[in-house]
């Protein structure tokens, strides 16, 4: 599946949603947005936005990547609206490594922040299909393959909930969601 990974431990699909929450679920320009669109809660929100994925369906492990600062950039960024407006070229999906040569992302603020303050352990979602595609940690990746470009030394312990998803990948996201 993953080139080069420590397999952990087998998650069930709560747990996984479960991490997803915890990164998502408590930060202001996730709340607006949701609320915005009518939703009471992240988790109605979220499960709204990733239905037709069938995450629930699938089989999920935990694996620990070994030098995510060279492994994570070339890692797909996921199909979200948001992303292939703003960092794609029109792409459906690119590699962190490509973004992390956009000047835009190179200068992003929030990315630098990521970068100075990097968790030392965190878990990024993906899913296993012709590449591995991130549904949640584009920041992250992106800082790592950012600081990578620019040679600054990051080494979190970095974890991947994935599941293998058969198929193409559907658009997901609106094109006015926060980035």
């Amino acid at each position: 599946m993953i080139s080069g990974p420590k397999l952990i431990k087998p998650l069930s699909w709560e747990e996984v949603f479960s991490i997803w929450e915890k990164h998502e679920a408590n930060l202001p320009h996730w709340i607006e947005h949701y609320t915005k669109r009518g939703f009471e809660s992240w988790k109605d929100w979220r499960n709204s936005s990733i239905k037709d994925l069938k995450l629930e369906t699938m089989t999920w492990n935990l694996y620990e990547i070994v030098d995510p600062i060279k492994i994570v950039p070339d890692f797909h960024a996921g199909p979200f609206r948001a992303w292939i407006k703003k960092y794609y070229g029109g792409n459906k999906t690119v590699t962190f490594k490509e973004i992390a040569h956009n000047v835009e992302m190179q200068s992003d603020h929030t990315i630098h922040e990521i970068i100075s303050s990097f968790p030392e352990d965190t878990t990024i979602i993906g899913l296993q299909n012709e590449e591995l595609t991130i549904i949640d940690g584009l920041h992250r990746c992106c800082a790592l393959a950012v600081a990578n470009e620019k040679g600054i030394v990051l080494a979190p312990k970095l974890f991947i909930a994935c599941a293998v998803f058969s198929g193409e990948l559907p658009l997901l996201g609106q094109e006015n969601s926060p980035t």
